[in-house]
This record gives structure tokens, sequence and C-alpha cells, in this order.
């Protein structure tokens, strides 16, 4: 294998156990393979958008579980070149039968995830379920 293709390899194996965490129901084993320097992106119009750094988005991500599905996550496509990961899942909405597509872009450098940046299409299925949710 070439360097670059070593790298790749190495880069979609890190993004993988992500889901792979998430699936398991261990959504925060992740955060020893983000960098210190970690920063992610996400739309604001969710209530957790906005950009965080490693502390901030390892404390959001056992909400995004109570709201995704991560058992019922689909690989659209999941391609890698280098250090640049892109996973374009088809994930379940939590409650529902439902699910969205979400493209997630990581950079991956020195085998630690550094930058995550986050696009939901059509997200208004989750929009509904989170409002319902936080309904009192």
């Amino acid at each position: 294998m070439t360097i670059i293709a070593d790298e790749t390899v190495r880069a979609k194996a890190i993004v993988r156990s992500f889901y792979d965490g998430g699936a398991r129901g261990s959504i925060t084993d992740f955060a020893d393979q983000l960098d210190q320097g970690f920063v992610l992106f996400v739309p604001a119009y969710l209530p957790w958008g906005g950009q965080f750094d490693k502390a901030g988005y390892i404390a959001l991500l056992p909400g995004v579980a109570d709201v995704l599905d991560f058992k019922r996550l689909d690989y659209l496509s999941f391609t890698g070149e280098g250090g640049h990961v892109v996973a374009l899942i088809e994930i379940g909405v939590q409650g529902t039968d439902q699910t969205i597509i979400i493209s997630e872009h990581w950079d991956i450098a020195h085998d630690k995830a550094v930058r995550l940046r986050v696009a939901y299409f059509d997200p208004k299925i989750l929009l509904d379920r989170i409002a319902l949710t936080t309904r009192v």
C-alpha cells in the first residue's frame, strides 16, 4: 500500500469506530480517538447545534444518542482520501420508524479526529421528534 492508502485505511477505521460505539450504546467511548484540539460544527437549528471543542462534543453525545438510533444506521456512502473521511449515513430517529440522512465530514491527523462537519438532509422528521420530546 501507499502512504496515502495506509492513512485512508486508518482514518476510515477511526471514523467507523465512532458509529460502531453508538450502535453498542457506548457512544462516548470514542473520546480517546479525539485530538485535544478537536472541533465540531453542527447546524445551529438543532438543539445540539453550534461549534464545540472536544469536551463539548463528548458532553452532547448522549443527548444525540437519545434522538438518533445508531442501531438503525446504514452507510449510503463511506469514502476517504488520506485523512479526510465522508460518511453519508441514513439513521433512525428514536421512537419512530423513520430515518434521516446525515453527511459527516471527518478530518483525521496523527490517528486522531481533529474536525467534524455535519450536514443534515431534510431534518424535519428529526426536528418534529425533538419538539415532541421537549414538550412539557
